[in-house]
Formats: structure tokens, C-alpha cells, sequence
């Protein structure tokens, strides 16, 4: 076997005084392999079946005896013993080679720069450690090999490194009888072995073995009855017999003779202790056995003291840490309160600022509708009594040519014209606002068209007019005109963005769009909801129409009720969109797969308003949240305008992750919608 360059050679057979016949070892082979004469005088010295490790060969010239030499034959019954007791054992037999080349010079001969006699033990080939152990107690342990071996592996990772003696015929035996206390070692470290196929292992490099420890090499069954033993002896040793007082005193010494233990028993009980301390009879054993020492019984009394002390001091100091623990906690809780009761007090200040505020614009709303109806009536009133004027001033008229002319016939036809044109130029009549049931039937028919929950579109209802809800998807252009149709019919605007739309000019000027015809009927009707789509925001410049369009909202140049929705592709030609007009920005993501078909224009959306019940409502919930001044007002107004069917509680969660997007885009955070707006690369 070659390990980092080296072979390792085995000694078959020395033959002319310093020639050894050696062959090459290979694991599991009984024989080895390549076979080689060497005159090395280290080898030769080693005597038959030593193994060397060996390095740096070399082929020399055949190896040619002397004349003298010559009339010896190596294997010859007279001259070699060793021979011929190698040739009666079949382990011993021999390679054919050599059996049939029994002199030198038979071989390719060779030299050795370095050769280190290696260390030899011993293993069953079949695993059967009980067999092994009782033909070592025996003696009648055969190992394969002429020299002396080192070590013996009795059980899987001990081994007998002394304590046995070879005997004649290549057969060990255990110097000691007793198999309860045998000194074995256990290797430390992994040396390099070589395991031949009848049981040698070849230590290629040196073992290093741990300090011998007694181990007891008994069979279980043994060992059993040994423990069993010792648990009936303890038993019986507890109490005398019954009548034990009325002995005699010889009867009763022979007794307690019985129970004492011999210096035999003393190292079987040393023995078999580990054992018996696994077995669960001792534990009720030792306690009464122990319990008769006075001194045992006092060592008790004072561990138990000790330990009742223990454990009050243990007690009394956990229960000082966590009375400060809580003390600090119940000091923080105060703190918190006091802090929830200011902000609570300032909510309540600015409930009434809002509810003030509120009624304000309650008040100018119905003012200007008042106007605009009574601005109506009046013009409709007017028209109609032109109109009734024309028709009258053409009757006078007919009349007159009726009377110069009487030979002609009375034209006819223009009457039915007059009246037509007279019925054409009444005014139509406004359509109805949709009521709390068609708009929560366009509501659950939404949800099922986009993809989105109630709550995510009762959202988009309620914060329309302020921000910009985004849907979010490759579907999400479709949803988004299904959203402004289901609010505002064939009068939505349909916006595509794309890179030739880049101020809010090019938005109006597109005549496709309806955008103008839009923001005209949302200033006729105030109290009515318009919508307007916009598709692809992405695939254009946004910023610069965008936040256009939401400040001139807000101040009143466009209507206020006019409710964008945006959508934002994920394919495509797209353009990032800045933090500047991110933060206008509502992304929603729809969670479920959108079904086929839209929901369908059942009238008008009235233009939501602040209810002040729900205010109140939502600050009590938001204020147990981790929110920001600003942020709770924001969130708190979003929540007071959604649909009256639409619980509070069941919303807040959809408005908290809009504060979220807005506290990560206004502090330039990662979000995880980044990817629709500002990572277009892909």
C-alpha cells in the first residue's frame, strides 16, 4: 500500500542470512501483492512477518549468493524450522511465487532509503467480541503472525495494549483470570491502518493510545446476574429477622457474617457499580440504608436548612427584581398614559376644529346648491317662456299669411318643427344620485371585477379625491376604467398615458380622453362624483402633469370632485417616477385573481363628506397604534369617509400600510412596491 509516497512491505521469508523475500501489503488482502528481494540489513534484522513502512526504492541488481550460500536452501526442513512451520499452516501459505522460487536472486531485487518498522494488532474479522474474549481467557486465541503483536481490539474502540503473553503455536492468552477489571486504552487520535484479510491491522502511522482504564469484559448475561445479585443482597441486608433478638449470639454473628462482603465481592461490586446505578431499585435502596448513620441523618438535616435558606434568599431576591421590574413598567405605563390623555386632549380640540370646519363647508355646499338649482329653474323658466313666445309669434305669423293669401293652403309642417324644437330645448332633467344599495352592489361587484377586497375599494371610494389610488398588476389598466365607469358611466375619462403626454395641456387636448368634457360636468354637478382613469402612469413623464392635477384640485382650479385612478403596469417601455410625486401616490395590489366582466353604472356617487362620529370612531382606534400626529389625522379623515357600511376596524389596516408608503417614500426607505415605480429596469 503506497501512503504520501511510502509502500509498506511485509517480511515473507529470509533466505542466504541477510536476504529477505518481502511483498507489497494492500488492504484486505491475506498475501499481498508485488514481490521483491532486498538485502537490507534493517529488514532482515526485523525476522519473517515484520511490517515496514519504506520510502525512496530503488531497483538494484540481482541479489547473487555466495558459493558457501548456495548449498543452504531457504525452505530446506533441516537448516529452516521457521520454513517449515510457515508451510504447516495454511494462514502462513506462502504466494506461489515464492513457494516456487525458494532461492535468491528469483526476484527483482531492491533498496530502501528509509524503512520504520511498523506496529501490528489485532481484530475479529467477524465482529464477535464474546468469542474473542473467551479464547484469549482461554489461551486458545490464534493470531496469524510469527512476531509479536501490540495491540488486541476486545470490543469495537478498546484494545489490550499488555496483559496478555504469547504462547506456542501462535496463540495468546489473558494473564489475569478475572475478566471484571481488564486495563484496556482507547485510540486519541486516527492513524493511517491497513486491515488484512485475517484479522492483522497494520498501523501505518503510530497510534497514540489513551491512559489504560478498567473495563469489564464479562458478558452481558453476566454482568445481569451480578447486578441482580448485589440488588437481592441489599435488600436482605436492610433488616435482621423477626426473631433475631431471641438468637443465639454465635447464630446471630453467623448472620451478620452472611451480609458482610469479602475483598472478591468488594471488587465485583467496584465492578458492576455503573450499571447498578441505573437501576431504578437502588433509589429505594440507599435512602434506608444511608437513613441509619447518625452523622448521615445530621448532614441531612443541615443540607436541608441550607437549602430552605437558599431558596428563601432566592425567593426574596426574584421577588425584589421583579417588584422593580414592575415598579419601572408601572412608571412607564404612567407616562404613556399621561402622553395618550395630551394627545387625546388635542385630538378632541381638533375634533371640534374639524366638526366647525365641517359644518362650514356643509353650510357652502348647500348654498351653491341651492344656487345651482335655483340658477337652473330660472334659466329652464326663461327658455321656456322664449320658447312659448316663438311659438306664439309664429302662430300670429301663419295666421296673418293665412288671411292675405287665402288660396294657399296653411303650411302645416312647421308647426310639429316648432314644437320639436321647443321640446328639444327644455333642459334634461339631472339623473338621480345612486343609492346606499346600488353603490354597495357596484361596491361588491367591484371587488370581484378588480381582484381587490371591500375594504381596498371602499378605500379608493374615500381617498379618490384627495391622493391618487394606483392598482397595481398587469391587469390593473382595465381595472382601473372599471372602477371610474362603475362611478362616473360614459362620463369618465379614459387617459392612456404615454411619452407624448407630458403637461396637463396635452391631457386636455386629447379629445379621446374625455378629460375636458370631464372636469366640465364634475363643476356642473358638485354634489355628484366624476372619475377619471389613469392607465399606465409609468409609461410616460407623470411628474410633470400629475402633481399639477391633484394641487389645482385641492385649491378649488379643478373640481374637487373629480376622483383619479391610476394604474401601473409591470411590462414594457416604463419611466421612474420621482419620491416628489410618489408620495401623492395610494398603491394597492389586488390579492385575489380578477374575474371576468365589470360592474355596471347604477347612477351617480354623491360626493363623500367628513362624518364626525366616524372621526371620533377611528381616533379611538388609531390612538392604541404606532402612528405619528400627522400621519393619525391623515389615516383618521381617509377612515371618516368611507361608505357608512364599511366598519372602521375592518379598514384600518388597508389605510395603515398607506402610511407606511408614505413614511418610507418621505424618508427615501425601500418599499416593496418600489419595483412598479422607481426599479423599471426589468
Amino acid at each position: 500500500m503506497s501512503v504520501s509516497g511510502k509502500t509498506v512491505y511485509r517480511v515473507r521469508q529470509l533466505v542466504a542470512h541477510d536476504i529477505a523475500i518481502i511483498s507489497e501489503v494492500k488492504n484486505g488482502e491475506a498475501h499481498g501483492g508485488k514481490v521483491r528481494e532486498t538485502r537490507d540489513s534493517r529488514i532482515a534484522l526485523g525476522g519473517t512477518d515484520s511490517f515496514w513502512l519504506v520510502g525512496g526504492e530503488k531497483k538494484e541488481q540481482k541479489l547473487l549468493v555466495q558459493k558457501d550460500d548456495a548449498s543452504v536452501p531457504a525452505f530446506a526442513p533441516a537448516i529452516s524450522t521457521v520454513a517449515s512451520r510457515i508451510r504447516a499452516s495454511s494462514v502462513f501459505e506462502l504466494p506461489k511465487t515464492v513457494n516456487d522460487n525458494t532461492g535468491p536472486g528469483k526476484f527483482e531485487a531492491v533498496s530502501f532509503t528509509t524503512a520504520a518498522r511498523l506496529n501490528v494488532g489485532y481484530s475479529s474479522q467477524d465482529g464477535d467480541s464474546e468469542e474473542l474474549i473467551s479464547a484469549l481467557s482461554e489461551g486458545t486465541l490464534r493470531i496469524p503472525l510469527e512476531t509479536a503483536i501490540s495491540a488486541i481490539e476486545v470490543r469495537p474502540g478498546h484494545w489490550l495494549t499488555s496483559g496478555f503473553e504469547p504462547l506456542p503455536a501462535g496463540r495468546y492468552r489473558l494473564r489475569q483470570q478475572s475478566l471484571r477489571s481488564v486495563a484496556t486504552a482507547a485510540l486519541e487520535n486516527r492513524p493511517d491502518t491497513i486491515k488484512l484479510g485475517n484479522g492483522l491491522v497494520v498501523f501505518v502511522s503510530p497510534p497514540k493510545w489513551s491512559e489504560p482504564k478498567s473495563t469489564d469484559l464479562r458478558s452481558e448475561e453476566e454482568i445481569h446476574q451480578s447486578v441482580e445479585r448485589w440488588l437481592s443482597r441489599s435488600k436482605a441486608a436492610l433488616k435482621l429477622p423477626g426473631g433475631a433478638g431471641s438468637l443465639e449470639p454465635a447464630e446471630l454473628l453467623r448472620l451478620l457474617a452472611e451480609r458482610a462482603i469479602s475483598d472478591e465481592e468488594k471488587a465485583d461490586l467496584a465492578s458492576i457499580a455503573g450499571h447498578l446505578s441505573k437501576r431504578s431499585e437502588l433509589a429505594d435502596i440507599l435512602p434506608e440504608i444511608l437513613g441509619r448513620d447518625p452523622a448521615f441523618r445530621g448532614r441531612l438535616a443541615g443540607f436541608e436548612e441550607a437549602e430552605k435558606e437558599r431558596l428563601r434568599t432566592e425567593l426574596e431576591e426574584r421577588l425584589r427584581r421583579e417588584t422593580e421590574v414592575e415598579s419601572a413598567r408601572l412608571a412607564s405605563l404612567r407616562i404613556e398614559v399621561a402622553d395618550v390623555e395630551t394627545k387625546l386632549a388635542t385630538f378632541s380640540h381638533r375634533e371640534a376644529l374639524l366638526r366647525s370646519e365641517t359644518e362650514k363647508h356643509e353650510e357652502t355646499l348647500r348654498n351653491r346648491i341651492a344656487s345651482a338649482a335655483e340658477g337652473i329653474r330660472s334659466e329652464s323658466s326663461r327658455e321656456t317662456a322664449a320658447i312659448r313666445d316663438e311659438v306664439a309669434r309664429l302662430r300670429d305669423d301663419m295666421t296673418q299669411i293665412a288671411t292675405a293669401i287665402p288660396a294657399v293652403p296653411a303650411p302645416v309642417a312647421p308647426v310639429p318643427v316648432v314644437a320639436e324644437q321647443a321640446e328639444e330645448a327644455i333642459p334634461a332633467v339631472p339623473q338621480p344620485l345612486a343609492s346606499d344599495e346600488q353603490r354597495q352592489k357596484t361596491l361588491n361587484d367591484l371587488a370581484v371585477a378588480t381582484g381587490l377586497t371591500h375594504t381596498e375599494v371602499a378605500a379608493i371610494v374615500a381617498t379618490a379625491t384627495d391622493v391618487v389610488p394606483v392598482l397595481l398588476g398587469p391587469d390593473s389598466a382595465a381595472a382601473a376604467v372599471d372602477i371610474a365607469t362603475a362611478f362616473a358611466g360614459d362620463d369618465a375619462a379614459i387617459i392612456f398615458c404615454d411619452p407624448t403626454k407630458i403637461s396637463l395641456t396635452d391631457l386636455l387636448n386629447d379629445e379621446h380622453s374625455g378629460l375636458r368634457a370631464a372636469i366640465d360636468k364634475a363643476k356642473e354637478r358638485p354634489e355628484a362624483l366624476f372619475a377619471a382613469a389613469l392607465c399606465s402612469i409609468t409609461s410616460g413623464p407623470c411628474e410633470y402633469w400629475l402633481p399639477q392635477m391633484i394641487e389645482m384640485r385641492r385649491v378649488g382650479r379643478l373640481p374637487r370632485n373629480l376622483a383619479l385612478v391610476a394604474s401601473a403596469g409591470v411590462d414594457g417601455l416604463r419611466v421612474p417616477i420621482p419620491d416628489s410625486t410618489l408620495r401623492h401616490l395610494f398603491p394597492l395590489k389586488p390579492s385575489k385573481t380578477p374575474r371576468p366582466g365589470s360592474a355596471k353604472f347604477e347612477g351617480f356617487w354623491p360626493m363623500t363628506n367628513l362624518d364626525p362620529e366616524r372621526v371620533r370612531e377611528a381616533v379611538g382606534i388609531l390612538v392604541d397604534r404606532d402612528l405619528e400626529r400627522s400621519a393619525m389625522q391623515t389615516v383618521a379623515r381617509a377612515l371618516a369617509r368611507t361608505p357608512s357600511w364599511t366598519k372602521v376596524s375592518d379598514a384600518i389596516d388597508v389605510f395603515l400600510r398607506q402610511a407606511k408608503w408614505l413614511a418610507a417614500t418621505t424618508a427615501g426607505d425601500e418599499h416593496e412596491y418600489d419595483e412598479y415605480f422607481i426599479n423599471t429596469e426589468g
